[in-house]
């Protein structure tokens, strides 16, 4: 009777776990058919008018006119309004801290001796943090994070998230290495820029040597490299062109030595910051070096940066300088790179180049697949906006990410609704 009564139970939760398992295939399968949308591609094809598009399976199934689905999609009218791949900012710290004073919830950047290019921020990403559903509300759907500089002039390894409140959101790690050099590099070496440029000099030959000669490595030789084992071998990547390095640098005679830098160690490069990337923008081009700005950071913060100016983007653009870009406040508010990207737009950068500069571009730099444009077997990461997506005043109406409809909710709305009726007492007292 025992066994009688264990084997029962036992079929009742393999069941249960099979019938959840089922909705929640379900759930992640659901179709979608947003129909009559102004659609930018971000592609060759341009701008769609009155088109739709149908979702399933988390990509885009089909781009067209009158398009129907079977009987369980459900058809979004968005007629009136626009459609865009859902946006990026390729320089943030999301799930990385919370608030900036409180150390507790910083881990962007570390101390630790020896550790540079070797610092792997991926570990401590918290996908439940409350600014992934704000910026995610506001039409972001994926990030790049970055690590800060700590005692090096190697920050580390960036990884790419998707929007996700949880684990699934992570994309991939180890995507590119961040090296700070100019002035702020110069302090990590004694001061001066030719010193910054001498250690990172030597840090690429030490690495390209470790990477040939791994088998003949004795132990206790480390002393001769100019850092860790471990850095060196994070490096490794970047001499296999297999990610690139990620420099921040702004005077445009240090961006003319660091695309020589990277000539010489035949590495694959992308310029960030780039205050004065205008000035030397042909040179850029030429070398078909990227560039990650924020367009609206045009004040000479800097003796670096003292030619900035407001339609550099623009310049860049005319010369055939592949732009990425980033926005202010890059990670509680990383939704504003659309309102960067809006400024430069005002300033002459065509609107289609400039939502480029927000998707398949960054996808494109940071080897991110299947992601940033509007086109049959792309990811779905789509987000439907009230207006024209460069207008400040527009707002995300609905978010989709990898197919999936988002809640248009963040903490920042729920404190809203909670408190938006002032006479309704029992909103004021805190209730579990």
């Amino acid at each position: 009777m025992n066994n009688y009564k264990l084997i029962h139970k036992l079929i009742v939760k393999l069941t249960t776990s099979l019938i959840l398992s089922l909705l929640a295939i379900n759930v992640i399968a659901k179709d979608y058919l947003i129909k009559n949308a102004t659609v930018h591609t971000a592609s060759e094809v341009g701008v769609l008018n009155s088109t739709d598009v149908l979702i399933s399976d988390g990509f885009i199934m089909e781009l067209g006119k009158n398009l129907s689905g079977n009987s369980n999609v459900e058809v979004i009218d968005a007629k009136g309004q626009h459609l865009t791949p859902g946006l990026i900012n390729a320089n943030t710290q999301m799930g990385l801290v919370e608030i900036s004073a409180a150390s507790s919830t910083v881990d962007h950047t570390t101390e630790q001796e020896g550790v540079g290019a070797s610092f792997n921020i991926a570990p401590a990403i918290n996908f439940r943090s409350t600014l992934i559903p704000q910026n995610r509300i506001n039409g972001l759907t994926r990030a790049i994070v970055v690590p800060g500089f700590g005692n090096s002039i190697f920050a580390g390894s960036s990884s790419a998230i998707a929007l996700l409140s949880d684990m699934t959101g992570m994309i991939s790690e180890n995507i590119a290495q961040h090296v700070l050099y100019g002035v702020s590099g110069a302090e990590f070496n004694g001061g001066s820029r030719a010193a910054a440029h001498m250690a990172l000099d030597k840090a690429l030959e030490d690495a390209n040597y470790l990477r040939h000669n791994r088998r003949r490595f004795e132990p206790g030789f480390e002393s001769h490299f100019s850092l860790s084992i471990a850095d060196l071998d994070a490096l490794k990547p970047v001499l296999e062109r297999k990610i690139p390095l990620i420099i921040n640098v702004h005077r445009s005679d240090s961006i003319i030595r660091m695309i020589a830098l990277a000539k010489k160690h035949n590495i694959k490069i992308v310029l960030q910051g780039a205050s004065e990337a205008w000035v030397v923008s042909n040179e850029i081009a030429r070398a078909n070096v990227p560039v990650i700005i924020d367009p609206i950071s045009n004040l000479p913060n800097s003796f670096s940066s003292l030619s900035s100016r407001i339609d550099a983007a623009s310049i860049l653009h005319n010369a055939g300088v592949k732009m990425v870009f980033t926005g202010m406040q890059s990670t509680h508010n990383g939704y504003l790179v659309r309102q960067s990207a809006g400024n430069a737009v005002s300033h002459g950068l065509p609107a289609e180049e400039a939502l480029k500069a927000m998707t398949i571009n960054t996808a494109e730099v940071f080897g991110i697949k299947n992601y940033g444009q509007i086109k049959v077997g792309m990811e779905a990461d789509v987000v439907i906006w009230d207006g024209d997506p460069m207008e400040v005043t527009t707002n995300a109406e609905q978010v989709f990410i990898k197919g999936q409809k988002q809640p248009m909710v963040s903490r920042a709305t729920r404190l809203r609704d909670r408190f938006w009726d002032l006479n309704d007492n029992k909103n004021k007292a805190y209730v579990k």
